[in-house]
């Protein structure tokens, strides 16, 4: 037996604590990633810039060569991931440090954002939310998966179609209407409007400034509007203060008001199948009731809304570039012609055999990526990576448009090119694919809708080109008016700006016909 005196404990003891302030202290003298210059108190801040961040990350990496990149504003480290690799290297297999999110007081405490899982930190409620949207939306779900399947056909079908047929010019609305439609009914079960829901709408207005406000590109003034939370309300620059607590009103709104409809309906005892009616019947007997109703209730807000809108920039970029790339709009209307004939509408079962418009797809994901820079996340610990020293608390930007836009895995990046994809006929599975890589996320972060998303933008997209041409709309003299592709500049996400363009039946086909049977003024 080994006997162990109280003084060679305490030897060891201070040997390892020795050896951890060594080690740490190692690290420490280890330099930052390669970064711009910084200056005493406001750091980098003069290199940052509040438009198109993005873009600006990626030139300045190309400019010093470097993969990642390392930023302070008033003494708080950033680091910028402009490497596919490297986020895989840190976010997915050092997930333990790289998975929470920075709370930004103006975010967490004015706005409160911080109460939805994909804005809350890493922990205990994290899990629980995260845990609650995968039991219900999870993708090992069958029936689920089935249920959602034909409640897309039918926003399609019912809504979105009939509409691009009878005003056109209002596409970008019946879009919205579409997918926000669809996302309300999954998650409460509520009847939707075929037109200009309110209740859309006016998730749309809620998410559209809060998705404003979260932007990346906006970590500068949100550092100094931290700084400024607690000035009284009366001093003058204190106005973002009622702004915050204005957004935070109508959030909470948002998250009170369907969720007691969907309860309306429930009492009334014909609901339909849905996230909430689902979640609650599981969660009847649990000891903590009241906390599983209020996890429900922003849980499902953020499917209904940070969904729709994240779906709404891919497919509004689809559009665009559709009307951009006339040649490549004609290829896929081929295509599903050869598959489709001329006298039906795609089914879920037919996008398996589109591989051309699975191309295209994914070249509008990498094209222009809903959210370039992700949403920030924060280490939990110090950590070294390829000799450079990242500090615990560090928030860190995933630069997706960057990544997407490697000249050496996708040359010609800022080209629209759909055949970087597919090669005689056949999908390649020797070029990352974007649906899989980088647009959805890394690690622990990585979204968890994207196998509800994916189908829903394909059935959508082949839906339209089957039966409509998107052409130029032309200008008082008739001619085609030349859209210069513009975008949010500042936000979370990278939602093209409203652009004109004619939506009209393609000249093959009787799409009154067609869609005879959809039309009606009930709700869907």
């Amino acid at each position: 037996m080994i006997n162990l005196r109280l003084r060679d404990i305490l030897v060891a003891g201070f040997c390892i604590i020795l050896h951890l302030v060594y080690r740490s202290h190692k690290r420490r003298l280890l330099p930052p990633p390669p970064g711009p210059t910084r200056w005493p108190v406001v750091g980098s801040i003069l290199s940052m810039t509040l438009n198109y961040a993005h873009i600006s990350y990626q030139k300045f990496g190309k400019k010093l060569g470097a993969k990642f990149l390392y930023y302070e504003v008033f003494n708080q480290p950033i680091i910028v991931i402009n490497d596919v690799q490297v986020a895989q290297e840190l976010l997915e297999k050092r997930s333990a440090i790289y998975s929470s999110r920075p709370q930004v007081r103006i975010l967490s405490e004015g706005i409160g954002m911080n109460r939805f899982f994909a804005i809350m930190p890493y922990g205990d409620e994290w899990r629980a939310q995260r845990r609650m949207f995968q039991q219900y939306f999870g993708p090992r779900h069958f029936e689920q998966q089935l249920e959602m399947h034909e409640r897309m056909l039918r926003f399609v079908r019912r809504g979105l179609l009939p509409n691009l047929l009878t005003s056109p010019q209002d596409f970008h609305e019946h879009l919205r209407n579409c997918i926000g439609g669809f996302s309300i009914s999954i998650a409460y079960g509520l009847p939707v409007q075929r037109q200009h829901d309110s209740r859309v709408r006016f998730s749309g207005t809620v998410f559209g400034e809060m998705i404003a406000a979260a932007g990346s590109g906006k970590l500068v003034i949100h550092f100094i509007s931290s700084l400024l939370q607690d000035i009284p309300d009366w001093m003058p620059g204190s106005g973002f203060k009622k702004a915050a607590r204005d957004l935070r009103s109508l959030i909470e709104k948002l998250v009170e008001d369907p969720y007691q409809a969907g309860l309306e309906l429930l009492d009334e005892g014909n609901p339909q199948e849905s996230f909430v009616a689902t979640s609650l019947e599981k969660g009847r007997n649990y000891a903590d009731f009241e906390g599983h109703v209020n996890r429900l209730k922003y849980t499902a807000t953020q499917f209904f809304g940070g969904a729709a809108e994240t779906t709404m920039t891919v497919f509004s970029t689809f559009v665009l570039m559709m009307l951009k790339n006339r040649d490549v709009q004609c290829e896929v209307q081929r295509e599903l012609d050869s598959v489709i004939g001329s006298d039906r509408m795609p089914t879920m079962s037919d996008l398996s055999r589109l591989p051309y418009l699975s191309a295209v797809i994914k070249e509008t994901l990498r094209w222009n990526p809903v959210a370039p820079l992700s949403v920030p996340r924060m280490t939990t610990s110090e950590d070294v990576y390829d000799g450079y020293y990242i500090p615990k608390d560090c928030i860190v930007l995933t630069n997706i448009y960057a990544m997407l836009h490697d000249e050496d895995t996708y040359p010609e990046p800022e080209e629209f090119k759909p055949e970087r994809f597919i090669k005689n006929g056949v999908l390649r599975d020797d070029v990352p694919d974007p649906e899989t890589i980088a647009t959805f996320g890394f690690g622990r972060r990585i979204c968890p809708g994207s196998h509800i998303a994916l189908p829903f933008i394909h059935l959508i997209a082949a839906s339209i080109l089957c039966l409509f041409d998107i052409l130029p709309e032309v200008d008082a003299e008739g001619n085609p008016i030349n859209v210069v592709p513009k975008f949010a500049p500042s936000s979370l996400t990278s939602e093209p700006f409203p652009f004109p363009c004619k939506i009209v039946p393609r000249g093959d086909r009787n799409v009154k016909e067609l869609l005879k049977e959809y039309i009606g003024n009930e709700p869907i």
